[in-house]
């Protein structure tokens, strides 16, 4: 496994990290359905930590809550072990604020994250989302209070676009108020948005990237060699106009295209599909890592397997000529 900071920061996370939204029941009060059971769940964290894994990426809001005492369960008597990241922001709750990034939903979250963790601090809190409500003083105010307090070592934002997170840094300079380490958005082959302007504005003022659906939700994993099902986020489930059809239908094949260049070299270097997506992203500018989910331990393994070696400049050309969507 490779390690590398989290930005500017001297925290060591490793390249790839485990993501929990799979873990726990598949009929939680809110937040997102599980399909790994907690055994099974717990397991899979103790694999990733087998093989190098440190940091794991989790959220108050995942099977409501029971991803984080999952995880608090596997950490038992190794917690020192692992770099724990989590997010608040969303609805876990039918109470006014039971969402958001108010201060009073920050701090009341935080101790139930806590205490669902198993832990009396956390590594890294990340902004789930934005909260279009609430100033961004009051956040980092609050984000800056749990840090003092002890409860909180790092801060980052998760989905937030490029001139947020610079007003974000900007009132944490002038305020004197911590200010975000990380930034956690989509970014793959396929979905490249952020180098427009996330990524170059992470570059320039050391934010560290902490990506999410690094494989397009599987495209990049091969197992779609048959064709893209149609309900795939390649596209989308709007009606559809004759226009948009079109467009979908041209972008279904290029997207085909590309992944026939990607299987290819794949099968050259003798690895897998993952293996050379997850690799042409880690070695990004400004990525610090990139979260993998798993409901079997070989694919752990198999993820884990793009780290150690680096793609050549020759074969990231390919790929980024052949993923120019």
């Amino acid at each position: 496994m490779e390690y590398g900071k989290l930005g500017k920061s001297g925290l060591k996370i490793s390249k790839i990290s485990l993501g929990c939204w799979n873990f726990g029941s598949s009929n939680p009060a809110f937040g997102i359905p599980g399909r790994v059971s907690p055994e099974d769940s717990i397991r899979l964290i103790h694999q990733a930590y087998d093989i190098g894994i440190n940091l794991i990426d989790n959220a108050n809001r995942y099977t409501g809550g029971e991803a984080e005492e999952i995880q608090g369960r596997a950490m038992k008597g190794r917690r020192s072990d692992f770099v724990v990241a989590t997010k608040l922001m969303k609805r876990v709750g039918n109470r006014p604020n039971d969402e958001g990034l108010s201060r009073i939903h920050i701090m009341q979250e935080v101790d139930n994250i806590l205490r669902r963790l198993d832990t009396d601090y956390i590594d890294l809190l990340q902004a789930h989302d934005v909260d279009w409500e609430t100033p961004l003083e009051e956040t980092l105010r609050a984000f800056d209070d749990l840090i003092r307090q002890g409860k909180v070592r790092y801060i980052g934002s998760s989905n937030f676009p490029a001139w947020l997170l610079t007003k974000s840094l900007w009132i944490s300079d002038v305020k004197n108020l911590v200010s975000f380490s990380s930034a956690q958005p989509k970014y793959n082959l396929i979905s490249r948005e952020v180098e427009k302007e996330l990524q170059p504005l992470c570059v320039d003022q050391g934010i560290g990237m902490i990506i999410y659906s690094p494989l397009e939700g599987g495209i990049l994993t091969g197992k779609y060699d048959q064709g893209i099902p149609s309900d795939s986020r390649v596209g989308d489930n709007n009606p559809l106009t004759l226009e948009r059809a079109i467009r979908m239908k041209s972008q279904v094949e290029r997207v085909q295209h590309a992944l026939s260049v990607l299987r290819n070299v794949a099968q050259e270097l003798g690895k897998t599909p993952s293996q050379v997506s997850l690799n042409w992203l880690i070695n990004r500018p400004a990525v610090s890592s990139a979260i993998i989910g798993a409901t079997r331990p070989e694919q752990i393994i198999e993820n884990a397997g793009a780290t150690g070696w680096k793609l050549s400049e020759e074969l990231v050309l390919k790929l980024e000529q052949a993923f120019s969507l």
